[in-house]
């Protein structure tokens, strides 16, 4: 009888697949309960009410086998007191709370080391009675651009611009906005050495998948990267789970700017979106990576995508298993279930011979999407 996993998140679908193929029963709490979730063979879901996440976790997984390790899917990142009441209880499989706490705090990569290829986003988390003077003097915070990011956000959401003079809460900080190519490197490590499995292409906030500007919408891998940036990450992956005790699988969102310069954005420790791509390029299974028994064989296709589907209007969600096969989609779910605008629909995955091949077969099924809504409100 394989070990059971306690599965927590926003949507834990892909994280639920992923211990499965690394020999675990996954038990799951999640918001969306999806129908492919639900569909796992032997798997557990409970289901949270949006207006009671991420409270009723907490008394859902009473139920959950005593023995049971957790790994977090996206969504509880900075729910530290939640996480160390589930801590009392069972072990994680990933990293524990205290060191999600030090290492999602918001000026935490600016404590890495410099090296070549390697550059630090400037963070501002107060405004200082000499920055105010400084604003009143010139405008802004000199010349460089801020991003205004919630503490607790995931996934891109709630992140916008910063406008010069704006106030900054105690639940948000302000990220220097770096142009580039927003990419994702997926690590394992064990508290002190760390092995780089993978990288790809974020897609972010665009408008073809009903995205918000800085919302993640996809990611398509594998990402080619010269050895002397493959370097960089690998020894920017050793550097955080070192300083900062990470266990498991993680993920380090970062911008390749137009010099081939890495800025490290912010560091996921936990099972991520981009996971699933490095997975099904590599054949690792991220959770038990060492497991050679386990390892799949990897697709031919060079290129593999995702992309979230977000509803660009309020309406019923359309039958997916209607529009495609049950391996181009995912995150179904239930047929007419009320969608507000902004909610995510569903995943849909393509593979092609080149990234720009991808992403277009990728678009095409998303408008197929939006057609089958629009349709089904007439």
């Amino acid at each position: 009888m394989s070990e059971p996993l306690i599965i927590l998140g926003s949507s834990v679908r892909a994280a639920a697949k992923s211990a499965v193929a690394a020999g675990y029963t996954p038990w799951c709490v999640d918001k969306r309960g999806d129908k492919d979730l639900r569909a796992i063979a032997g798997a557990t879901v409970r289901v949270v009410e949006p207006e009671h996440y991420p409270r009723a976790i907490l008394h859902l997984i009473e139920d959950a086998p005593a023995d049971a390790k957790v790994l977090l899917a996206g969504g509880l990142d900075g729910e530290v007191d939640l996480l160390k009441a589930i801590g009392f209880e069972h072990e994680f499989l990933n990293s524990p709370p205290e060191a999600i706490r030090k290492v999602r705090w918001p000026s935490a990569l600016a404590t890495i080391p410099k090296s070549k290829g390697l550059r630090r986003c400037k963070t501002v988390t107060t405004v200082s009675f000499l920055r105010r003077l400084w604003r009143l003097a010139f405008g802004a915070f000199g010349k460089t651009k801020y991003l205004l990011k919630p503490q607790n956000s995931y996934g891109g959401q709630g992140i916008r611009r910063w406008r010069p003079g704006e106030p900054i809460d105690a639940t948000h900080y302000l990220q220097q906005h770096v142009t580039g190519m927003p990419i994702s490197a997926v690590y394992h490590c064990d508290g002190w050495s760390s092995v780089l499995l993978g990288a790809t292409e974020q897609l972010i906030g665009e408008p073809c998948f009903g995205a918000s500007e800085f919302a993640y919408c996809g990611s398509i891998g594998p990402l080619q990267v010269s050895e002397a940036t493959r370097e960089v990450m690998s020894h920017l992956g050793v550097v955080l789970t070192q300083r900062f005790d990470l266990r498991g699988v993680f993920g380090i969102d970062m911008i390749m700017d137009f010099k081939g310069q890495l800025w490290p954005v912010e560091v996921n420790p936990r099972y991520t979106a981009s996971v699933e791509i490095v997975e099904k390029i590599t054949g690792t299974h991220a959770l038990n990576p060492n497991d050679g028994s386990r390892k799949s064989k990897p697709p031919r296709s060079s290129i593999q995508g995702k992309a979230v589907v977000y509803a660009k209007l309020a309406g019923g969600a359309p039958d997916l298993y209607e529009l495609f096969d049950e391996h181009e989609v995912a995150d179904v779910p239930e047929t007419g279930k009320a969608l507000q605008k902004g909610a995510a629909i569903c995943t849909v995955f393509a593979h092609g011979h080149s990234r720009d091949d991808c992403f277009n077969k990728l678009k095409v099924m998303a408008t197929r999407v939006y057609n089958a809504m629009n349709n089904a409100e007439q």
